[in-house]
């Protein structure tokens, strides 16, 4: 692997291209190609090809020109014109383009207000998937997101580990993916609320952490909202996986808990009640007795000599997962 910096116009470039590829850092592009040096062909999911940062002069044109790699520009300020195939974009600052590999394409500074801008050009097999999953497509290449800031702090980190090391190539992956997850987080427009994954995998993650946090006072909504989606896409997944709503599996799993704590404990029943997530323990009685037909204290005396109370039936992760 091999990295070089050039200036230009008060610029500041970093290209990353790998051994293979060095033997033609020499050669001239073919024509019509910006970037033939800096395609990355090796095995890693996302690899930053090349980066850097420039305020361009009024007017300042780039093309037309293909890429061999995704190239992505943030804009800090001023505006321009970015043009593919017989489309025009006026592209502003706090706004991002994506040019597609393969494609020809020109971008051109105003000539009033010229842009200053950054740029990422990187590869992998999983960069498209990526892009996809933060808002880019074919025909949605321009996105807006709420601050430029952090994405000038990604390319600088980039820039700053320039050394030949794996552990740099390494750095230079996380910050891309730190980038694209600012987007993911922070582009207007674009649904957030989305889910990355299926319903199965939201209802495993769910259930397991219901398991190991009912003894909290914990809401179903602060569940939905700790693993990322809303509490009614929450609700429909787990009862679709597990015929069952969560919340419903959490009074359960409190019950059964409460159940062997009476039966196996002689700790007061407010302390009981703390124990499996009520902070108030009249509310605990009330709900006890509902799912029981004893309150918390008939229930012990009926089955203080017993070691697992069967009267609520144990509903616990083994029962769903072999």
């Amino acid at each position: 692997m091999d990295v070089k910096f050039k200036k230009e116009r008060q610029s500041l470039v970093m290209e990353v291209y790998s051994d293979e590829l060095r033997f033609q850092s020499s050669t001239f592009p073919h024509e019509g190609v910006a970037d033939l040096q800096s395609s990355y062909l090796g095995p890693s999911p996302y690899h930053v090809n090349y980066c850097g940062y420039e305020p361009c002069y009024p007017g300042y044109a780039f093309g037309p020109r293909s890429r061999t790699s995704y190239l992505l520009h943030v804009i800090y300020s001023g505006k321009g014109k970015y043009y593919v195939s017989d489309q025009v974009y006026e592209v502003t600052a706090g706004q991002i383009f994506l040019i597609y590999p393969g494609v020809t394409t020109t971008y051109q500074a105003d000539a009033e207000d010229p842009w200053t801008y950054g740029w990422v050009g990187f590869s992998g097999h999983r960069s498209e998937a990526l892009l996809s999953q933060v808002g880019f497509s074919p025909d949605r290449l321009v996105l807006s997101v709420e601050s430029t800031e952090p994405l000038h702090k990604c390319i600088l980190n980039m820039m700053g580990t320039h050394r030949i090391t794996y552990a740099n190539e390494l750095y230079r992956t996380a910050e891309l993916l730190r980038f694209f997850a600012y987007i993911a987080d922070h582009a207007i427009g674009i649904p957030h609320s989305m889910p990355g994954y299926s319903k199965s995998v939201y209802a495993q993650l769910a259930m397991r952490y219901l398991d190991s946090n009912f003894t909290t006072n914990l809401k179903i909504a602060d569940l939905a909202d700790h693993i990322g989606i809303d509490r009614s896409y929450l609700t429909k997944s787990f009862r679709e996986e597990y015929q069952i709503s969560p919340q419903e599996y959490l009074i359960r799993l409190r019950m059964e808990k409460a159940a062997q704590l009476l039966a196996s404990s002689t700790e007061p029943i407010s302390v009981i009640a703390a124990q499996v997530g009520y902070t108030d323990a009249l509310a605990f009685s009330k709900i006890f007795k509902q799912r029981t037909g004893s309150s918390p204290s008939e229930y012990r005396k009926l089955h203080e000599a017993d070691d697992v109370p069967q009267e609520i039936p144990p509903m616990t992760m083994e029962d769903h997962f072999p």
